[in-house]
């Protein structure tokens, strides 16, 4: 029996082939019925909701995920080269899928020419973008099935192929599909096809890089008692607590001047890490501890020490514990800081700040970056013309670039509306029950119903006892809705002031209301 090579194209449902897969895009409830009928005749129908992305090789097309109610699909034609390229018999196809690989960037710039990334998983489960070399490029994702060395010695063998796949990575791939007989027979041609995954759950396992910060940048950033200069003293020679920590207390109480204290307090504290037992944090107190903070008789505190106590005093001080209010004294004047004295401070805030940013960097997800673009790759595995020939790997071209658009992105489909209550309907709040239930700890029902706007707005504890009892709410969503939808449009004409949004965010389009003698059906039953 004659063997032949298997040539594979993309193919539109116009039936017009390509050499690269042909990108499909239609809505997702569509599939995958409508797709198996429209393809059987070749042509979408004119209630189809498929369209073919006209894609370019240097100009990314837009891909949408799940949840825009989007499916994109990649579909090929399968031939043997020969004359008359006559279509491939579906059963040969013992199995396929479908890989994105990552177009690699140099210096900001997308490289469509070098080999992409692929998306690998490692034997011990974690995931990457791993560059690929011209020659892994056809490799089979699938290690298991890629060919192994081969030193002669069948014991020999063994022990190389184990330990080829205990170190080998696998690629992350999709199944792709032959369409059913009924279709490929009415349109005369061998389709395969794959839905293209826009979204995936696998995030890197491997540490982020630490950031790097731009000294100019960091350093405009920070508080001026932080910065080079002289330092005029924050509300000098008064005592504060922890409620001065607020801004507004601290405002309302004639202590403007300490807002830059507690600001520079914060940022050491919360930010930086600057009272936590490392060593980076150590070195820092100990380079504040080379200038003094003074009282009015001239009596030197060194200035990290004095952080150090006023974290305590004024930071981990709990209101609701009972005990003492603690305080502090504000120093009658700072050493100020030369240029370089606060280059070497701000030195070691960047120290920090680079290993804290490290602690809660999160992993970055596969399709996290919407600026990034990718192309696809269709494999195929062929049974040979006899059970003594092997099963032979063969690899569509690459489809034109994509990008995956954000979840934000409108794909330009509209949603139903969810329908509110009216709110005056004496009959709807009769029926308008509590529907969903929260149980609510005792401590946690105190501080609602014991504090009030003045008392948060002012740090000031719950002044009554509460009762030590935990509790089951119950509340109608109906009705919570509404009292958000309320919220949401006041805070949407505030921040519209600064942003200027509101005509983009929000879009109100009166409506005739319905009547008992059309329900909107279109039959008018």
């Amino acid at each position: 029996m004659v063997s032949h090579d298997i040539r594979v194209q993309g193919i539109g449902m116009d039936g017009m082939l390509q050499a690269r897969p042909a990108l499909l895009q239609m809505n997702s409830e569509d599939f995958p019925a409508r797709f198996l009928t429209d393809l059987a005749d070749m042509a979408p129908s004119p209630a189809s909701s498929i369209t073919a992305l006209a894609t370019v090789a240097g100009t990314p097309v837009t891909l949408y995920q799940p949840v825009q109610r989007i499916a994109h699909l990649a579909l090929l034609d399968l031939t043997c080269e020969s004359v008359g390229f006559p279509r491939l018999d579906p059963k040969r196809v013992e199995s396929a899928g479908v890989v994105i690989r990552r177009v690699i960037r140099n210096q900001g710039t997308d490289d469509y020419v070098s080999p992409p990334s692929a998306w690998m998983k490692s034997p011990d489960g974690q995931f990457q973008w791993q560059a690929m070399t011209k020659l892994q490029e056809r490799d089979d994702p699938d290690p298991a099935k890629r060919p192994l060395l081969q030193s002669g010695q069948p014991a020999l063998d063994q022990l190389l192929a184990q330990q080829a796949l205990a170190t080998a990575q696998t690629e992350v791939f999709t199944p792709a599909f032959v369409a059913p007989p009924n279709a490929c027979d009415a349109a005369g041609h061998t389709f395969v096809y794959a839905v293209i995954p826009t979204a995936s759950a696998d995030v890197t396992t491997n540490p982020p890089a630490a950031p790097q910060y731009d000294p100019s940048i960091l350093s405009s950033s920070l508080p001026n008692l932080l910065k080079a200069g002289s330092h005029n003293a924050p509300f000098p020679d008064n005592s504060v607590n922890y409620r001065y920590v607020s801004d507004d207390y601290a405002n309302s109480h004639g202590a403007t001047t300490f807002v830059s204290f507690s600001t520079s307090l914060r940022l050491l504290y919360t930010v930086y890490g600057a009272f936590q037992n490392t060593p980076k944090a150590q070195a820092l107190i100990a380079e504040l501890n080379k200038f003094n903070v003074y009282d009015s008789s001239n009596v030197a505190t060194p200035m990290g020490t004095f952080y150090q106590n006023a974290a305590t005093a004024l930071l981990d001080y709990d209101p609701t514990s009972g005990g003492p209010v603690p305080g502090i004294t504000m120093p009658h004047s700072w050493d100020p800081f030369s240029d370089q004295d606060a280059a070497d401070v701000l030195g070691l805030i960047t120290a920090l700040l680079q290993d804290r940013s490290a602690m809660v960097a999160a992993p970055m997800g596969r399709y996290q970056d919407a600026s990034r673009h990718y192309r696809l790759r269709v494999f195929l595995r062929i049974k040979g013309h006899s059970p003594e020939c092997p099963t032979e790997l063969v690899w569509s071209k690459f489809s034109d670039p994509f990008r995956i658009a954000a979840w934000y992105e409108s794909a330009g489909r509209s949603l139903a509306p969810v329908p509110l209550p009216d709110p005056t309907d004496r009959n709807f709040l009769k029926n308008a029950k509590p529907n969903c239930a929260f149980a609510v700890p005792a401590s946690l029902m105190n501080a609602i119903t014991c504090n009030t706007m003045s008392g948060l707005s002012s740090g000031s504890p719950p002044s009554c006892p509460g009762i030590q009892l935990n509790w089951i709410c119950g509340f109608s969503i109906p009705l919570i809705t509404i009292c958000a939808f309320f919220v949401l449009n006041l805070f949407l004409i505030l921040l519209n002031l600064v942003f200027f949004w509101l005509p983009f965010i929000k879009i109100c389009i009166p409506f005739p209301m319905p009547s008992a003698a059309n329900s909107g059906d279109t039959n008018g039953t």
